[in-house]
């Protein structure tokens, strides 16, 4: 099944890669630079009245500008709690023991990790 995703990702190769990867499964990316352009970018996709996202799932990077990974999880959870995310970083096991209150409503993706395990997630 096809799904609407928001991945946030400063670096424009790795951004490049995922989208690739998420194409091949049928999936509709879109591409945020940092965090608040994901912010941004997910409030202006929310529907005025049922106040739900288009997008099914959110990757989302953790160490980018203006916010990390884990702030715009929380930010993105605080206006939908059932939004589903992963949260991808090189740091994700500590980042999950760092951001406990987060740990059941997101998955953490440890980096390094081959581009088929994000298909596999999504």
């Amino acid at each position: 099944m096809s799904k609407r995703i928001l991945v946030a990702e400063d670096n424009r190769f790795t951004a490049m890669q995922y989208e690739k990867i998420l194409q091949s499964g049928n999936h509709e990316v879109e591409i945020a630079k940092d965090g608040d352009d994901c912010i941004q970018k997910y409030i202006s996709s929310m529907d005025d009245v049922s106040k739900e996202s288009k997008f099914d799932v959110l990757i989302l990077d953790h160490s980018m500008p203006q916010k990390n990974g884990a702030e715009v999880a929380s930010d993105i959870l605080s206006l939908n709690p059932k939004q589903k995310i992963i949260l991808a970083s090189a740091y994700a096991l500590s980042t999950e023991r760092n951001f406990s209150k987060l740990k059941d409503r997101i998955l953490f993706l440890q980096k390094p990790f081959q581009l088929s395990k994000i298909l596999e997630l999504v």
